[in-house]
């Protein structure tokens, strides 16, 4: 039962990032989001680079952060270990986040091992996502999602 928690959390994670990316992240927080957009594009502009190792997008780590925290803190405070097993499967999902969009998507952190040759799954996610920052398409910019997107980048 343990185990299933953490597990259907995680998922549930991938459908709770979707929805926050589209209607929140591109939405009423815009003004949060809009510079992971724009230093990303600015990368193939290196005269325009401003070069800073946070951007107002990383408060969203703190915003997604807290829920996890809470559920420790009244999981183990309430000894109801169900919210300590949720918050395990969110902080998971933040960790997998991070490494995926942080370290090997983006680069922001210089873990040579990470930004090698990648399987198809992962060469799909970041293909996925550099469709989303830079839309050749209507249905490019559309892809809010990390782990699942269309199916269409897996047959490139």
């Amino acid at each position: 039962m343990n185990l299933a928690l953490v597990i259907v959390s995680y998922l549930l994670m991938e459908f709770v990032a979707w929805s926050n990316h589209k209607y929140v992240m591109h939405g009423f927080l815009w003004q949060w989001h809009k510079d992971h957009h724009i230093n990303d594009n600015q990368k193939f502009l290196p005269a325009i680079v401003e070069k800073r190792v946070l951007e107002k997008n990383d408060l969203f780590f703190l915003v997604y952060a807290l829920p996890a925290i809470a559920f420790m803190i009244i999981g183990f405070y309430l000894d109801q270990l169900q919210l300590v097993y949720i918050a395990l499967g969110i902080t998971l999902y933040g960790f997998t986040y991070f490494i995926i969009h942080d370290v090997i998507i983006h680069k922001r952190l210089p873990i040579q091992y990470l930004h090698k040759d990648h399987n198809f799954y992962i060469k799909a996610i970041v293909d996925a996502h550099t469709a989303h920052h830079r839309p050749k398409s209507k249905d490019d910019f559309n892809n809010y999602g990390l782990l699942l997107f269309p199916l269409r980048f897996f047959k490139k």
